[in-house]
């Protein structure tokens, strides 16, 4: 049975542009499980102000995120996530192959991948 509530590559590449605008049905982060761990893909930096970027100063808007059992020490119910790829597009974070050595393509839309949540 499909767990995955996500219809298509298409889909998420249409939800996470780089902007947030809900109303219009743009994201900045995307919380999910896969094979009982739980993920994020996120959009821009997610701690801190400032951009991450490259050698060449191209920014690396798109990271996957893996959640840790570590809490936040300036904020007690806050766990934090270790970064685990980031990339200048949505299109090459696809071809990351940090969660279990498959490209990111095929583990968000696996149909045993659980979509927790986005914001």
């Amino acid at each position: 049975m499909r767990k995955n509530e996500l219809k298509s590559l298409e889909e998420l590449k249409t939800q996470y542009v780089g902007i947030w605008a809900p109303s219009d049905g743009h994201w900045f982060g995307l919380d999910f499980s896969y094979h009982d761990v739980e993920y994020r893909l996120h959009t821009g930096s997610m701690y801190g102000g400032s951009q991450n970027c490259d050698d060449n100063g191209i920014v690396r808007q798109f990271g996957l995120y893996r959640k840790t059992d570590k809490i936040d020490p300036k904020h007690k119910d806050v766990v934090l996530y270790e970064l685990l790829d980031e990339k200048e597009s949505l299109e090459k974070l696809l071809d990351s192959k940090v969660i279990e050595g498959t490209p990111f393509s095929i583990v968000i839309m696996d149909d045993d991948t659980i979509l927790l949540g986005q914001d």
